[in-house]
């Protein structure tokens, strides 16, 4: 159940997109129905002539050698607001971390691995040709035919899509991929097992449908927007007449410029900075922190005796001051003291504070002056990283019970030790493609092929295990999640450091953003600009006359 595909991310000073999902246990939509009324017709119209920029152009800005328009071919995350424009999937993740309809109005489940999915009425591609359910179908055909060659192509597989393994692997055609078109407006996919968070997991960028049929080197989109002209360092998007929510989207015109160094945001509604290099907002303009879901930690191994005792994981953890450790990394992230993100935290499982004498837990555990514990602390050797564990070390080394031995290497020396459980305590990080607990708690799991700090517990196991059976309902599910997160917690499974954030500058007239959000995507459809009326659009009859 277990042995699904996630990657792991060793976070660095900037995390990089994640390509793929990890074992989730979502808290399911029954049946939901998201019900919007069909898009009027309409025929395409060049705004290429605008006459009034500031009213309706947004201007976005993005630190990018280059940009990128294929989702099947995105590897940078800061790009992600501007495949967001172009395409929609199956389904979208609101300001509030909520799984939304998309391309799809409603969808119904039969034991979490037969569902079904009815698209919006009237759907239609930038081109004005109608986008059906077997454009999804072959989309994915696509993905999968791309397979080794496209890492995306893996996320098939971790979906659980019935016989994903054997097409990934050649073994069988497309053709007998678990999805299929039952009409224009209908799709079904049928998993190998149950996935009751399986709508949480179709908002990923690798499963936006492709435009299959001749293009003739225009790009065909089905998002709020569609492409209207493209340079090395700037895009101009239209809003798509096509698209089915196309009377909520405000601004006709999104521009899109490549960044450097000797631009000036000021120049710009929305940019996006640089992790690290965070700079002052200037006049008119204001800084938005919007968190990720990649969290930075170091991970014990619970292979060595003394961090197998969680006496000793806990000693440890309470000898470090977060803020000492994390005093600058204001650009980066914010201080989380628990491993999954703060909005996936419950209250419920919130631990009450108690004073913790470090030294008798490790006394309790064997460790002593003629046995101290001997740790080694691995670290990648550029960046911010060295900092961070330098300070590490120096909390830990305040016990003489302790000696600690820094292990400075590089990124592919780090992932290949860690690959190999050759380490005591290593710098990590993990990164979830949708919003729910359930893509950080698997890696837990005693099967988990991701589980590379050898930790066992058959309650964590069981609580998973029934976390996505079909008779649990959601009242259920959120209990199981509240005891798994306490035994994470109380266990102190990982010494969490911080949460990554990802930080913008916006104009100060722009609205149809969440702060605090959930999520960090800025979706140019949900934007407006909060405009002074002219006089006469104040008082238009006084025009009139």
């Amino acid at each position: 159940m277990m042995n699904r595909f996630k990657r792991r991310l060793y976070c660095c000073c900037k995390p990089l997109l994640i390509l793929f999902g990890s074992l989730s246990m979502l808290i399911s939509l029954f049946g939901c129905d998201w019900q919007s009324p069909a898009p009027e017709t309409k025929q395409p119209q060049s705004t290429l002539e605008l006459p009034d920029q500031s009213r309706y152009l947004l201007k976005r800005g993005l630190y990018v050698s280059g940009f990128t328009l294929q989702p099947q071919q995105l590897s940078d995350d800061s790009q992600l607001p501007l495949i967001q424009d172009l395409y929609e999937g199956l389904v979208r993740i609101d300001q509030d971390g909520k799984v939304q309809g998309g391309a799809a109005q409603s969808w119904q489940q039969q034991q979490y691995k037969i569902w079904t999915f009815q698209l919006r009425p009237g759907l239609r591609w930038s081109n004005g040709e109608p986008l059906t359910a077997q454009d999804f179908v072959q989309s994915w055909y696509a993905l999968a035919v791309q397979a080794p060659d496209n890492p995306l192509s893996e996320y098939l597989r971790f979906m659980a899509i019935e016989n994903a393994e054997k097409v990934l692997s050649k073994e069988y055609g497309v053709e007998m991929l678990g999805i299929k078109a039952l009409d224009a407006e209908t799709l079904q996919i049928t998993l190998s097992q149950p996935m009751p968070y399986l709508p949480q997991m179709l908002s990923h960028v690798a499963l936006l449908p492709q435009y299959q049929g001749e293009s003739n080197g225009t790009l065909v989109s089905n998002g709020a927007y569609n492409l209207l002209y493209r340079h090395t360092t700037d895009l101009l998007l239209e809003k798509n007449p096509f698209y089915w929510d196309a009377d909520n989207v405000s601004f006709r015109n999104v521009s899109y410029h490549a960044l450097d160094s000797s631009d000036n945001p000021a120049h710009y509604d929305l940019v996006r900075q640089i992790a690290g290099d965070v700079q002052p907002a200037p006049p008119q303009m204001q800084q938005l922190a919007l968190p990720t879901l990649c969290s930075y930690y170091y991970e014990f191994n619970f292979s060595h005796p003394r961090l197998a005792q969680s006496a000793v994981r806990k000693a440890l953890t309470a000898m470090i001051s977060l803020p000492e450790i994390n005093s600058d990394i204001a650009n980066i992230g914010r201080i989380n003291t628990k491993f999954l993100p703060r909005d996936m935290q419950s209250q419920q499982a919130e631990q009450s504070w108690a004073p913790t004498v470090t030294e008798q837990l490790l006394v309790q555990a064997g460790v002593d002056g003629g046995q101290p514990l001997r740790l080694r602390l691995t670290y990648e050797q550029q960046g911010i990283h060295p900092q961070l564990a330098q300070r590490l070390i120096q909390m830990l080394s305040q016990s003489d019970l302790i000696q600690i031995q820094a292990q400075a290497v590089t990124r592919q020396q780090l992932l290949q030790q860690r690959m190999q459980g050759d380490f005591d305590l290593i710098a990590s990080g993990w990164c979830a493609d949708y919003p729910d607990p359930s893509a950080f708690f698997s890696i837990f799991h005693s099967r988990s092929a991701n589980n590379k700090v050898a930790y066992h517990n058959p309650q964590l196991d069981e609580l998973l295990q029934k976390s996505v059976e079909s008779a649990v309902t959601e009242a259920e599910r959120v209990q199981i999640y509240q005891q798994i997160e306490q035994v994470i917690n109380q266990e102190q499974l990982v010494l969490p450091l911080f949460q990554y954030y990802n930080y913008y500058l916006i104009k100060s007239d722009l609205a149809g953003y969440a702060s605090p959000a959930a999520t960090s995507s800025l979706y140019s459809r949900d934007l407006y600009r909060k405009i002074r009326l002219t006089q006469s659009e104040q008082h238009p009859e006084q025009t009139e006359q």
